[in-house]
C-alpha cells in the first residue's frame, strides 16, 4: 500500500468518513456529478450514517447544488462556493465550448433570449429540464441536437442557473449566502481546496481537474502555498460509485488503477466510468446493481482472484451501500 494512496484516501474522507454530506462537499469542493444516482453515493460513502434520503435533503435544503464548474463538467459543490467558482472558471469553460456552440448555431443573442426565458420561468420555483426546454421552444429557441442543454450550460457559466438535485433553479433564489472571492484569492482558494480534498496531487492533476492551463494551475498552487496531506487508516475494501473522484480527480490515475484494467472500468473508452471495488486502495473490480422489490443484489466482477478474507471485506463494504439505501443487500461474485 503506497503512502500516496493512504493520503488520498484520508484527504477524500474515504478512510475517515465525515459527519455530514455538506462537510463532504466542502472537503472535496467539487465531486463529479453528471450521474445523480452515482454522485449521491459518492457523497454517502464519505459520510458516517448517510442515507439516500439524507443526501436528497441536503440538496433540497440548498446546502449543496450541481452545476457545470470544473472543466465544464457537472459537479456537486457547496452552494456558497458556486458563485465564485463560476466567476473564476465560467469564461474559461465557455471559451473551451466555443466551437460546439458555433456548430449548434448558438449566438450571444440566443443566450440572452434564453436568459430572459429562464429568469421568467424559474422565478421563485424549480423546474425540470424538460419543462424548461418547453419554455425555450415556446420562445423560439430550438432545443434538439443538444442545443437546449448547451443553452442551459451557457446560463450556468454566466452565474444564472444551478441544480438543487435534478431540477434547475436561479442562483439568486437558491443560494442565500454566497462567498465573495475573485482574482488571486479565488485562484488560491481553488488550489488549496483541491489539494486538501484530493492530495497528494500534482500541478498537472489540478490543471486537469479544474480545466486550467498548466501555467495558471502552477500560479494557483503558488498562491495556495504548501498543503501537507496526512495518512489515515486504510480501509480493507470500498464500494465506490461510477465517476468517483478517487479515480477521476487526477490526470494520472496509475496510482490506484493498473493500466491493463482501465478498459474494464471504462469499457470502450466511451467516457462512462463503472462503479468500482477497491481493496487496500487499489481498484480491483467493478460492480453493478440489480434492484428488486426487497433486497438489492450487487454483482461484483473482479479483475483477478482475491483472498477469501478480501472477499469478506468486499461483502462488508457492500453492506454499507445497503445501509445507505436502507435496504438489505445480497452480493454475488461473477466469474
Amino acid at each position: 500500500m503506497s503512502a500516496v494512496l493512504a493520503k488520498r484516501l484520508a484527504a477524500q474522507a474515504l478512510s475517515s468518513p465525515l459527519g455530514s454530506v455538506v462537510d463532504v462537499s466542502r472537503k472535496l469542493l467539487g465531486i463529479q456529478g453528471q450521474d445523480l444516482t452515482q454522485v449521491r453515493w459518492a457523497l454517502g460513502v464519505r459520510c458516517s450514517g448517510a442515507t439516500l434520503a439524507g443526501v436528497d435533503r441536503a440538496f433540497a435544503s440548498g446546502e449543496i447544488v450541481r452545476a457545470w464548474c470544473m472543466r465544464g463538467t457537472l459537479h456537486v459543490v457547496p452552494s456558497e462556493d458556486l458563485p465564485w467558482l463560476v466567476g473564476l472558471l465560467g469564461a474559461r469553460n465557455l471559451a473551451r465550448a466555443a466551437g460546439r456552440l458555433r456548430q449548434l448555431g448558438i449566438s450571444d443573442d440566443d443566450v440572452a433570449a434564453a436568459r430572459a426565458v429562464a429568469e421568467r420561468a424559474l422565478r421563485g420555483r424549480t423546474m425540470s429540464r424538460e419543462d424548461l426546454f418547453s419554455q425555450l421552444e415556446k420562445a423560439g429557441q430550438r432545443v434538439a441536437t443538444q442545443r437546449g442543454i448547451h443553452l442551459l450550460y451557457c446560463l450556468t457559466q454566466s452565474g444564472l442557473l444551478c441544480q438543487p438535485g435534478e431540477h434547475f433553479a436561479l442562483v439568486e433564489d437558491w443560494i442565500a449566502r454566497p462567498r465573495a472571492l475573485s482574482g488571486d484569492e479565488a485562484l488560491g482558494e481553488l488550489a488549496k481546496r483541491y489539494f486538501e480534498g484530493h492530495g497528494p496531487a500534482s500541478i498537472d492533476d489540478l490543471a486537469f481537474w479544474a480545466g486550467l492551463t498548466k501555467g495558471v494551475a502552477k500560479r494557483a498552487t503558488e498562491i495556495a502555498g504548501a498543503v501537507e496531506p496526512k495518512e489515515g487508516a486504510v480501509p480493507e475494501a470500498l464500494f465506490l460509485p461510477g465517476y468517483d473522484e478517487y479515480l477521476l480527480g487526477y490526470s494520472d490515475r496509475s496510482a490506484c488503477l493498473a493500466e491493463r484494467d482501465f478498459e474494464r472500468v471504462v469499457p470502450g473508452g466511451n467516457g462512462v466510468f463503472l462503479p468500482m471495488v477497491v481493496v487496500r486502495g487499489r481498484i480491483v473490480g467493478t460492480w453493478r446493481r440489480a434492484a428488486g422489490r426487497g433486497a438489492v443484489t450487487l454483482r461484483v466482477s473482479l479483475f483477478a482472484r482475491v483472498a477469501a478474507a478480501q472477499r469478506r471485506a468486499i461483502t462488508d463494504a457492500a453492506r454499507g451501500f445497503g445501509a445507505f439505501l436502507e435496504k438489505p443487500v445480497a452480493v454475488t461474485f461473477e466469474a
